[in-house]
Parts: C-alpha cells; sequence; structure tokens
C-alpha cells in the first residue's frame, strides 16, 4: 500500500511542480482603490506579488509580504486577494468588499452587518477590542486564531464609508514572529482610510493619486 502511494505521488509530483512562477516586487508606497474608496500608505520594506498579466477576477484587495517570497505562483484566481507563492513568508491582508447579506452553507442567510463589532462577531464568538490597533482612527475589533505548523492568523474588521463597505486585515505569521508582525499590522491598519474618488463629500478626504496592485 505504501509503494503505491509513493508510486502515485511520484506520478502526480508536487503540488508546486511546473507551475510559471516570477520574483516577488517591492510594494509601492501607496495603495488606492477607487472603486471601494479606500487608500493605504505601505511602509518600506515589504514585497507584493503581481497579479498574472491575463488575470480578470475581482478586486478585493491586496496581500503584502514582510519578507520577500522565494518566488510568485502564477496561477489564476477569482479574487485579487490570492497571492500564491512557493513556501511561507509571513503575511498582511487587506481585503474588502460592498456589505451585503451573504448566505453561509451552515448558518443560512447572515444579514448586512450593521456595526463593526456585529461583523467581528459573524466570525469570532468573542470578538477582541484592542486599543493598540486602530482601524479608521477608531480601536479594532478583530480576532485571534491558532492554526497548523505553528501559525497564528490575526484579523481585524471595520465598516468604513458611506456605504458601510466591509474591510478586513489579517496578519498570518508563526508564533516566533508573532510580536514583529503585530507591530507591522499596526502601522498598516492605523494608516488606511476612507477616500471619497469624485470629491463629492466635505468629511472625506479625496483620494491620493495611486492604484490597485
Amino acid at each position: 500500500m505504501k509503494t503505491t502511494l509513493l508510486l502515485i505521488a511520484a506520478l502526480l509530483g508536487g503540488p508546486q511542480e511546473n507551475v510559471p512562477s516570477h520574483p516577488p516586487k517591492p510594494a509601492p508606497r501607496i495603495y488606492v482603490s477607487r472603486e471601494f474608496g479606500l487608500m493605504m500608505t505601505v511602509p518600506p520594506g515589504l514585497s507584493y506579488c503581481a497579479l498574472p498579466k491575463k488575470w480578470s477576477g475581482t478586486e478585493e484587495g491586496t496581500v503584502l509580504f514582510l519578507e520577500p517570497p522565494s518566488a510568485c505562483l502564477d496561477m489564476q484566481s477569482g479574487s485579487s486577494t490570492v497571492r500564491p507563492i512557493a513556501g511561507f513568508v509571513p503575511s498582511i491582508t487587506v481585503h474588502y468588499r460592498a456589505n451585503r447579506e451573504r448566505y453561509d452553507n451552515f448558518d443560512g442567510a447572515i444579514p448586512k452587518a450593521p456595526s463593526s463589532k456585529e461583523l467581528a462577531r459573524q466570525f469570532c464568538p468573542e470578538p477582541l477590542h484592542d486599543s493598540e490597533l486602530k482601524l479608521f482612527g477608531q480601536p479594532a475589533f478583530g480576532c485571534r486564531s491558532d492554526q497548523s505548523g505553528n501559525k497564528v492568523k490575526i484579523v481585524l474588521f471595520a465598516l468604513y464609508g458611506p456605504e458601510h463597505n466591509i474591510l478586513t486585515v489579517s496578519l498570518l505569521t508563526t508564533q516566533e514572529r508573532l510580536d514583529a508582525g503585530m507591530q507591522m499590522l499596526g502601522k498598516i491598519s492605523s494608516s488606511i482610510n476612507a477616500c471619497d474618488p469624485e470629491k463629492k463629500q466635505t468629511d472625506i478626504s479625496a483620494c491620493t493619486r495611486g492604484s490597485t496592485w
């Protein structure tokens, strides 16, 4: 039986074999989504994986790598927040979407989130409220989960803008690199702001020059 499994593995190859790849790039200092009215100032020293040239998925955010991965894998996905890499390095994912009712296979219809706290409760039984981690100038609601392979995931939640869009900022790292990751998470989350791409709202800053990547 063992021999058969080994033979199958040899024939199929590893999951990353023969996948085209390209090197990561230094992350630009500015990220701006005019579609979702969001802008972010990116700390220096981070990297990202560019989307494939013929990518045609949905704009939902980006992924910042705290250490450059050895390779970015050219694999198509439906979301801009899926950036496959070879191996593992700590990362921070900035994900946004419209705030609307959604359906879950286990919980059924989940209503539109009325507040950042209620949004966090949809994903965390007891959301944390950390005064040191801020989103849009307010202490962020979030949750922590310990994952396999000695990994840790921290997710922050917020509603923002006139449409009350949903924003999540998540850190995926290891126990050993958690402190450094939390520091970078704080820098990134505090640099994110709502913006007005059409310059029609007096209480929201106009979007600066920049783009999604």
